[in-house]
């Protein structure tokens, strides 16, 4: 079997090769630590720490499920089978492993996987009932034959947040939405207001007043530009975050001319925090990593 698209997948999401074939080959499957209550958690009443995900292969999976029910795990393997727009199985080697295949249930594909063609799941293994995982998963659960869902009774399921293909592209995400004009040049602000506020904050560590005095200069009219997407918004607090940002920034290149540093360090935090303020309310992170401007519930 070629193992050259497992060793890049893997590479990229930070395991070593050998870890992989580490996981492939192995015949025993890992027990979970087992804490002295008798439970792998933190103690009694505790809240699991977050795990990261094991690396497992799909024969093992499916031959000795019991040690990942519950756990998140990473599956490198060839598609099998594709039942409908959002739901296969795959099998580490169908030539030698009748029987042993995983079905993977995902929310969300934006492209079809195909057969033959070796991804990465990531995601939750769980006893496969069709019932009790469309419960789970309300509208998102796939439309599964009833032939499929009574073969994969009682056999471990995957239910992923990650299908990523050997282009790399996690096809369980959504893409973002296209920007407006609007929505574009305010991104273009905020991507030159972060470097911006670091540039600022290095320069008063420094004390380099020739560096503090323009960065604060720059943000000022960042800032001054950006009030222009906030008044088009019925978002007060927005506007006057914005508005203190700006004054806190005008307040800094006074001071920088000064040379007066106390009133400086003393501005710095003051428009941080206006920032962090606005970020919290009107800024959301995408399935792609990249963050837009978020209209807050009403």
């Amino acid at each position: 079997m070629n193992t050259t698209p497992i060793v890049v997948m893997f590479a990229a999401l930070g395991m070593s090769a050998a870890l992989a074939g580490q996981t492939a080959t192995q015949s025993t499957p890992p027990r979970p630590e087992v804490r002295p209550e008798g439970r792998p958690e933190e103690g009694r009443g505790a809240r699991p720490a977050p795990q990261p995900f094991l690396p497992v292969a799909a024969n093992t999976l499916a031959a000795h499920p019991e040690p990942f029910v519950g756990r998140t795990v990473s599956v490198t393997a060839a598609v099998d089978q594709r039942f409908g727009e959002t739901a296969f199985s795959v099998d580490q080697d169908k030539a030698k492993s009748a029987g042993q295949d995983v079905l993977v249930l995902v929310p969300f594909l934006a492209a079809p996987v195909q057969p033959d063609a070796y991804v990465t799941v990531i995601g939750e293994v769980v006893t496969f009932d069709a019932p009790a995982v469309a419960l789970r998963m309300m509208e998102a659960m796939p439309k599964l034959p009833p032939d499929v869902a009574t073969r994969y009774k009682g056999r471990p399921a995957i239910i992923a947040a990650s299908v990523i293909n050997v282009a790399m592209t996690d096809l369980a995400k959504r893409p973002p939405p296209p920007m407006t004009a609007e929505e574009e040049a305010f991104s273009k602000l905020m991507k030159q207001i972060g470097p911006g506020f670091n540039g600022l904050r290095q320069a008063v560590t420094a004390s380099n007043t020739q560096d503090a005095g323009a960065q604060a200069a720059a943000l000022k009219k960042l800032f001054t530009d950006a009030a222009a997407f906030w008044r088009s918004k019925p978002h007060p607090d927005a506007i006057q975050w914005n508005d203190d940002a700006r004054r806190e920034a005008d307040a800094i290149a006074a001071a920088v001319a000064k040379t007066d540093w106390d009133a400086i360090k003393a501005s710095v935090p003051k428009l941080q925090q206006n920032c962090t303020n606005c970020h919290g309310q009107y800024r959301e992170r995408l399935d792609d990593g990249t963050y837009r401007f978020k209209q807050p519930a009403r």
